[in-house]
């Protein structure tokens, strides 16, 4: 423990850009320390993008390392520099928190958190589900939570939390905001039943409909896990289907295009599919759409093998893609090269080889997003 807190302040001092790992996950933070604690650490955070996005207030025991060199944080530094060379759009950067760092950094917050009746994002110690919600009451050794389930309105929950249970509290992010715009008229929220459709050899039809209403679908693949993509229908044929996404902020995602027998079920009316249209619709009134440098409006000729003209035109212009090949969970993003009737090859930069995939096995492609856009930035620049 003594090494991450000299570590946290080295990295408070010389104002670093650091990585902090939690105990017992995966998960990581990328960001700068805004205030050290005596029981905490809160910090200044940034998305997968480089655009900077809201704050973190992780306890010490849920610390398992701190970073300040690596693979990670220059691939993050140089996102950072894209984002602000190419205006990447976001919210506007809010005054950083103000809390005395003698006294307890979590009881600040949630005073904060009820002040502002901002949605707070709440990990737990021996808790695998991530409690979302607004603070309605502070005490000096715990908080109350008004929670909300964006997937499902009918849970309805105020829990006691006790500070020693916290691990991590999020706040003040781009989710976080929408969430709470979108709690404003919690008592207009209805609850809609979940319409699911198994894949019966007939979702042709059922993806036409879609495209001629233009309403959002969640497409859940087979083999992939909790994975799903929600988008809106773009281009289907009697074997593709090509979505134009929306991510968990309701931004323009980039594209997808599925193999309709790699598709388990489709979701067409959900809590989900009505938060993420809620928060689509105040992002585009509010000018946050898209990313400049995507491109949100690409057509697609549905007589056309899409699989194989996808490939060639990233392969001719370079472009990154993301593919998923049958029977693996795992994906290859990378530029394609070499297209032959057959299949391609594929470039990823964690080989040292690219990687050989005939067109009969490729379950998606996925496309034309910022992760996409930023890979082919750093392949660009490598050069």
């Amino acid at each position: 423990m003594d090494a991450i807190l000299m570590s946290l302040m080295t990295a408070l001092n010389e104002k670093l850009l650091i990585n902090v790992y939690q105990r017992d996950t995966d998960d990581f933070y990328t960001g700068y320390v805004q205030l050290l604690g005596k029981q905490s650490v809160l910090l200044a955070t940034y998305n997968d993008a480089g655009l900077a996005d809201g704050a973190v207030l992780i306890a010490f025991p849920a610390i398992e390392q701190v970073e300040f060199a690596g693979d990670d944080l220059v691939d993050m530094s140089f996102r950072m520099r894209v984002a602000a060379e190419h205006h990447f759009i976001g919210l506007e950067p809010k005054k950083p928190l103000t809390f005395d760092p003698r006294q307890n950094l979590l009881h600040q917050l949630a005073l904060h958190a009820q002040a502002s009746g901002e949605v707070i994002l709440v990990i737990l110690a021996d808790d695998d589900s991530y409690l979302e919600g607004q603070v309605t009451a502070v005490a000096d050794d715990r908080l109350t939570l008004s929670v909300f389930n964006k997937f499902n309105y009918t849970d309805v929950r105020y829990l006691q939390v006790d500070f020693s249970d916290v691990l991590v509290v999020e706040c003040e992010g781009l989710e976080l905001h929408l969430e709470t715009e979108l709690l404003k008229q919690r008592n207009q929220l209805q609850h809609v039943r979940t319409e699911i459709t198994q894949n019966d050899g007939q979702l042709e039809a059922l993806f036409n409909e879609a495209q001629q209403s233009g309403q959002l679908l969640a497409a859940m693949p087979r083999n992939a896990g909790d994975q799903f993509y929600v988008g809106a229908v773009k281009a289907v044929n009697a074997e593709t289907v090509v979505l134009r996404l929306k991510d968990m902020a309701g931004q323009f995602g980039g594209y997808v295009a599925l193999r309709l027998t790699s598709i388990q079920s489709v979701i067409t009316a959900s809590d989900y599919l009505q938060t993420v249209k809620a928060y689509s619709d105040w992002m585009t009134a509010h000018h946050l759409e898209k990313q400049p440098v995507l491109n949100a409006d690409r057509e697609f000729d549905r007589s056309e093998d899409l699989f194989r003209s996808l490939i060639n035109e990233a392969a001719a212009f370079e472009r990154v893609v993301r593919v998923r090949v049958q029977n693996e969970n795992a994906h290859l993003m990378g530029i394609p090269e070499n297209p032959d009737q057959a299949g391609f090859e594929i470039s990823v930069p964690s080989e040292e080889e690219p990687v050989a995939v005939t067109f009969d096995e490729v379950q998606e492609i996925a496309f034309g997003h910022i992760y996409a856009y930023l890979q082919e930035a750093r392949a660009h620049r490598t050069r």
